[in-house]
């Protein structure tokens, strides 16, 4: 008997990226109009961005439904194993309660762990999860070091724009057209499992030298831990700009850090040329 572990698609592995590290897969959905498409699997990052710049209104997206959480957990029990389901913060979508449903039907089976994060926060939480998995068949242990490192989860991003914002109410016209006006670029953190902004700075450059400055006062950085760059959209132009401002962080070279697209559950509200980075703090 071993550990499988269950995934949403807010954590950035695409489906495929899911199979190949043997992760059960259960998307989240976003609907333009009157059509769902399950992220990652009736659509795509590329084709998501492109509808999402041409739509007028924002899309809708919804959680993962206790019944495909439901389906994984089977499969993975019928098959002799135990299931750990690690999901976006419970506190940014209902997606952990599903699967917190969905596991009553399997007592002793199905463990659960809210990673209080989510894009890249949350990947490299199951990445290190996937390493666990490697030397411990303890269910139990495998949640505790969990709960206990996604407190040492840091990450930053930094928004392109405040026009997705406005568009999903969290900003008034007002609020969008002064932003808009003075180029102002939002940085902001995930603390206790909810969205900070900790700074606006006005312009692109102005908002990368923010975004490194915090960066540069992270001096607990885990090396030994994973670390991971993020971008939104079709056009990776801003990242690459940063790396090419900051080639070295953390006393390494940027292009070691791996690189993920932020799909259609946060990109939705964040809209495209958004950047960020997370890491573990010692």
């Amino acid at each position: 008997m071993s550990v499988k572990i269950v995934v949403d698609s807010a954590s950035e592995f695409s489906y495929e990226e899911a199979k190949a590290l043997g992760l059960y897969f259960c998307p989240l959905s976003v609907s333009f109009g009157d059509t769902e498409y399950r992220d990652s699997i009736d659509i795509d990052n590329k084709t998501f961005y492109e509808m999402l710049e041409a739509s007028k209104d924002l899309p809708k997206t919804s959680q993962v439904g206790p019944f495909a959480f439901q389906e994984a957990f089977e499969e993975i029990v019928e098959n002799g194993h135990t299931a750990l389901a690690i999901t976006l913060s419970s506190k940014l979508s209902g997606t952990y309660s599903s699967a917190r449903l969905a596991a009553q039907s399997f007592p002793g089976k199905v463990f659960l762990v809210d990673s209080l994060s989510a894009t890249i926060g949350e990947k490299i939480l199951i990445l290190y999860a996937l390493e666990l998995t490697k030397t411990i068949d303890d269910p139990e242990e495998i949640v505790k070091r969990l709960e206990e490192k996604r407190k040492k989860i840091g990450i930053c991003y930094l928004l392109d724009t405040l026009e997705y914002l406005h568009k999903g109410g969290r900003l008034s016209a007002a609020q969008a057209l002064a932003g808009s006006i003075l180029s102002l670029k939002p940085l902001c953190t995930l603390t206790n499992g909810e969205v900070e902004v900790i700074a606006k700075a006005r312009g692109a450059k102005k908002g990368m030298e923010k975004l490194a400055e915090v960066i540069k006062t992270a001096d607990d950085y885990d090396p030994d831990m994973p670390a991971m760059l993020l971008y939104s959209g079709n056009d990776p132009k801003g990242l690459n700009k940063f790396k090419e401002l900051y080639p070295d962080i953390f006393g390494k070279n940027i292009d070691s850090i791996p690189v993920a697209v932020m799909g259609s559950t946060i990109g939705t509200h964040v809209g495209p040329g958004t950047i960020g980075l997370a890491f573990f703090k010692k």
